[in-house]
């Protein structure tokens, strides 16, 4: 990492930092605000202990020095501080949260298998990287009892309850109140798009599989929005402006949610793809708008359900799926069960919960 540092010559109320060939201006409240003097911050907390929108508009940099990889600022209120340069760097230089997903087809990737046998921090953290990095892994050797997917799910935070429970049944049902509960195939989906916010991760757990069908389809719905947005941009610009709508209604519940089918952050990222035929209801717009949308939708979905963008998994009694609900798209084959054997079990967790484990474990 190089860098370079100096104050400019007609306001001190800012740094320039030269970092990697590019220029940027530190505001001088900012630094002020990520210093980690104890009067500023707390150090067991590590919030902040002072008001910032009282810190003075006149704050200027008196003295900014560089010495064994720490930057020392002096401040116009006489205050003292210093930083480490790698923490300045990192908060200046952010990685792109897509720099660190591998993008994949049918052809290209590798499926993450681990065993719970074998559980422990290590391998914990290999499985929640994997699933960060490829939308998707394979635990197998789940305990094979009701709630045995919880014994890997408390591992890493609690499950989140929904209007139908905590852990669910995914079986076939007479009265079904989802098309889940049946033995049809069902297409390749995110799930509760409804839901605001949506479930980020999906854990499902197979006690016992149908000997004829049910496999799992799988496909990476990142890399489709990237297929989209260079090589039919018209059809990206549409999916990531149009606002459509997803509802689910039942005796006891009536969820719906505005939304887009690709959304992106603030930098343009794709952070979340969404596609639900059973519970999605098109809004009312021009005529003009709404065959825009229809044309990039049927894109869209020649793209997701491509055999060259898809992966099957058969899960076996004691496998466990674990899908990024944001990323990845997931889907069944029918299957015929005539004793009705077939059982799996399924919990949500939130997003912020998975991921503030996988910061927090331990890769040793």
């Amino acid at each position: 990492m190089k860098y370079a540092l100096n104050i400019k010559k007609n306001n001190k109320n800012s740094l320039c930092i030269l970092l990697n060939g590019k220029k940027y201006e530190v505001n001088s409240q900012w630094l002020y605000e990520h210093s980690h003097n104890t009067e500023i911050r707390d150090p067991y907390t590590k919030q902040l202990l002072i008001e910032a929108a009282e810190i003075s508009p006149s704050l200027k940099i008196i003295d900014a020095k560089i010495k064994n990889e720490t930057l020392a600022i002096t401040f116009s209120d006489k205050s003292k501080h210093k930083y480490k340069i790698n923490y300045i760097c990192s908060q200046i230089e952010k990685v792109s949260v897509s720099d660190d997903k591998f993008l994949w087809n049918k052809k290209n990737i590798k499926i993450p298998k681990y065993n719970f046998k074998n559980i422990n921090d290590k391998v914990l953290f290999d499985i929640m990287s994997s699933v960060e990095k490829v939308g998707f892994c394979l635990v197998r050797n789940i305990p094979k009892k009701k709630n045995g997917l919880n014994e890997l799910m408390k591992l890493i935070g609690p499950v989140k309850k929904t209007n139908w429970g905590g852990i669910a049944d995914v079986k076939n049902i007479n009265k079904a109140y989802d098309l889940t509960m049946t033995t049809r195939g069902l297409e390749n989906h995110t799930d509760n798009p409804y839901r605001f916010p949506t479930q980020g991760y999906i854990f499902l757990h197979c006690i016992e599989n149908a000997n004829n069908g049910g496999e799992n389809t799988i496909t990476d719905g990142f890399n489709i929005a990237n297929i989209l947005r260079k090589k039919h941009k018209k059809y990206f610009d549409t999916l990531t402006s149009f606002n459509t709508f997803f509802r689910y209604a039942d005796k006891n519940a009536y969820l719906e949610n505005k939304c887009k089918l690709i959304e992106l952050d603030d930098e343009n990222n794709i952070c979340q793809i969404r596609y639900n035929n059973r519970t999605e209801v098109m809004p009312y717009e021009s005529h003009k708008r709404l065959n825009e949308y229809i044309k990039a939708r049927r894109k869209f979905w020649d793209l997701i359900k491509d055999s060259k963008n898809n992966i099957q998994i058969k899960q076996m009694s004691g496998d466990m799926l674990i899908l990024d609900n944001y990323r990845v798209l997931h889907g069944r084959k029918s299957y015929k069960d005539q004793e009705n054997k077939r059982y799996f079990r399924q919990g949500y967790m939130d997003r912020d919960i998975f991921q503030s484990k996988l910061k927090t474990a331990s890769s040793s």
